[in-house]
């Protein structure tokens, strides 16, 4: 197989972008020693995989495993999903024969979400087989699961942050003031559970797991299940009021934030601003919250600048309660004392994404949620655009960012981020030329979809669509946000620049002479002013690339058809196959066969340095008839396929 050279775009234009590095795409290898194995059962494409440290989880499909399916818990079907653990190291593999929702790991501790009416076994021992359970394993007792506790059958139900498990028991919540249903174990005592308190004052409450980010837990209340009104609208009939919880230890208490969101699944974020502190951003109902009207132009709200409104909407007015509104809060202030220091009110209208970067939180905004107001004055009210603002301690008035010029239309680009991302202390977005009727990179038309960044300020400084020297516009069909938002997944486009990126080396017959084809990158910014795309001269898929950094390394999903080349060996050019990428040493490595689902190209643990990760293969993209990875008689499967770093 032909030598992929590695690139780097950011110090020089990109027509000089391609010098070779040492790139294999098969056998030993200099940037570490990836040894592909394969766990013997199959997988469906929604399968959830868990990994901590060298042992990862998954949940196996009875149906697929085996000639006609595979009763591995004996309840007289084959339509479960049971859990299975591996281990990456010694090539362990345990099928625990229990019928599973879900995984979490703590440490070693496995903790699984049961059904017992699909496992068919009373779990909890209390006649009623029909109850969801919290049950837990430990690879040192492979024999062993233990029953801890009847689970609530709403939200996600638990969430594991560090060495600890957070859940919601089913169980009666115990009755009276700083009381609640939600439990934490820690990985010190496994099947020991002590109830998390609560600031309210009144009754018990029993909330249920949203959403945790970077150790806050989002919790929703339901007032018809309370019976009370929870976020001072009076009426009791709102059933996502938030509440807050800081899950870095045991030691957190539940407050209620007396605030009805728009939705209980999201948009969140919680960025950490120091010890126990995070800038907390949610959407806020206008209906919910007392049907009131967070973003009057004609009346501002408390809190907001006399000078809030933009100057391009002076005549322009919103006069509903229809709309989803941007609060922030700084949690430790708040939590310490919430009247000093309240969630905000931004007046921003807010949909699909909130980020958070160098004090500022923006969202995306629907022009046409904002009365009739053309914000990036492109002389219609059609756009999603980018809205942003400071993080202003207490109360001080809160003024977004206003300049015509610098509210831009997103692309809603494929990735996770809707065309609004985080890198660090930046912002990054994707605006379509075609949405703000602009030819942005002067090349005659207005069809590009272009990345920009902004290190937002009080300033109205420009988005910077250009990231070189020379410069160079860089355009995207898929992006997504690392974990720890220190680099961006980027499919970069070629027919932003008209250059073949992809081109084999050496020329081979048949291949690839187009420069339709987008490659993976793996921006960071290379000083304070360059956003660098450090990237591999080969086609990703253009809107599904899957990109993952993890342990030095990069690795995406590559589309034979669109690289014009038959990597796998199997006579066709149908497949889309597995590539990693060592960001130290340029050397980029062909995995294998993978897959063509919606999902990211592997999975590890993004809040550990990884010691094992796993992907998801298809054996039918494996030569004609395809080749039974897992051994289980027939090659139709998706197999797990997994790897010590």
């Amino acid at each position: 197989m032909a030598l992929r050279p590695s690139f780097a775009l950011g110090a020089t234009s990109i027509t000089a972008l391609l010098f070779s590095l040492s790139a294999c795409s098969s056998g030993s290898d200099s940037d570490s020693s990836f040894v592909i194995r394969t766990a013997n059962e199959s997988v469906a494409a929604s399968t959830q995989i868990a990994i901590s440290g060298r042992n990862v989880a998954f949940l196996a499909a009875e149906a697929t495993t085996g000639p006609g399916g595979t009763d591995f818990n004996t309840d007289g079907d084959k339509d479960d999903s049971i859990a299975v653990v591996l281990n990456v190291t010694s090539d362990s593999e345990t099928v625990l024969n229990v019928a599973t929702n879900r995984l979490a790991w703590i440490g070693s501790e496995l903790y699984l979400v049961v059904d017992e009416a699909t496992d068919e076994v009373d779990w909890s021992n209390d006649a009623d087989p029909t109850d969801i359970v919290l049950l837990h394993w430990n690879a040192t007792a492979p024999a062993v699961i233990d029953f801890v506790d009847e689970l609530s059958s709403t939200g996600l139900q638990m969430v594991a942050i560090g060495a600890n498990l957070f859940y919601t028991t089913g169980d009666p919540t115990p009755a009276g003031a700083l009381q609640s249903n939600l439990n934490v174990i820690s990985s010190a005592a496994p099947l020991v559970t002590t109830m998390i308190p609560t600031q309210d004052l009144a009754d018990d409450l029993s909330p249920r797991i949203v959403f945790e980010d970077e150790g806050l837990i989002f919790l929703a209340l339901d007032e018809t299940v309370e019976g009370r009104d929870l976020n001072a609208d009076t009426d009791p009939t709102d059933t996502a009021v938030l509440a807050l919880l800081d899950g870095t230890g045991v030691l957190g208490v539940i407050r209620n934030v007396e605030l009805a969101l728009s939705s209980d699944q999201g948009p969140f974020r919680a960025r950490v601003s120091g010890t126990l502190d995070w800038d907390v951003g949610f959407l806020v109902s206008e209906d919910a919250q007392g049907t009131t009207n967070f973003n009057d132009f004609t009346k501002p709200a408390a809190g907001l600048s006399p000078s809030w409104q933009a100057p391009q909407c002076l005549t322009d007015e919103d006069g509903d309660t229809n709309d989803s509104i941007l609060f922030f809060l700084e949690f430790a202030a708040w939590n310490t004392n919430p009247v000093t220091s309240p969630p905000r009110n931004t007046g921003l209208v807010g949909k699909d994404k909130i980020a958070i970067a160098n004090g500022f939180i923006a969202t995306i905004s629907q022009e046409s949620h904002e009365g009739t107001c053309d914000l990036n004055g492109d002389n219609d009210t059609n756009d999603d655009v980018v809205r942003w603002t400071q993080i202003v301690p207490g109360l001080d008035p809160i003024l977004p960012l206003n300049a015509v010029a610098n509210i831009r239309a997103l692309f809603d680009v494929p990735g996770g981020t809707h065309g609004l991302a985080e890198l660090g202390t930046r912002f990054v977005i994707v605006v379509s030329e075609a949405d703000e009727l602009e030819d942005i990179n002067g090349a005659g038309g207005q069809t590009l979809n272009l990345v920009a960044w902004l290190l937002p300020s009080t300033v109205a400084n420009p988005w910077d669509f250009t990231h070189s020297n020379t410069p160079t516009f860089v355009g995207t069909g898929w992006l997504n946000e690392q974990p720890d938002r220190s680099r961006l997944g980027v499919a970069l486009e070629e027919r932003v620049n008209g250059v073949n990126i992809n081109s084999h080396i050496p020329a081979v017959p048949g291949e690839d002479v187009d420069t339709i084809d987008s490659v993976p990158t793996f921006p960071s910014f290379t000083s304070n002013t360059v956003l660098g795309f450090p990237g591999v001269a080969i086609a990703s898929d253009s809107d599904n690339a899957g990109i993952v950094v993890a342990g030095g390394f990069g690795f995406y999903r590559v589309s034979e058809a669109e690289d014009a080349r038959d990597w796998n060996s199997d006579g066709d050019e149908n497949d889309f196959v597995l590539w990693r990428t060592s960001l130290s040493q340029s050397v980029s490595t062909y995995m294998g066969s993978h897959n063509s689902l919606s999902r990211l190209s592997i999975f590890v643990n993004p809040k550990e340095n990884p010691a094992g990760g796993a992907y998801i293969a298809t054996e039918n993209q494996e030569g004609v008839g395809g080749l039974d990875l897992n051994g289980d008689g027939d090659a139709n499967d998706l197999v797990l396929r997994y790897f010590e770093f």
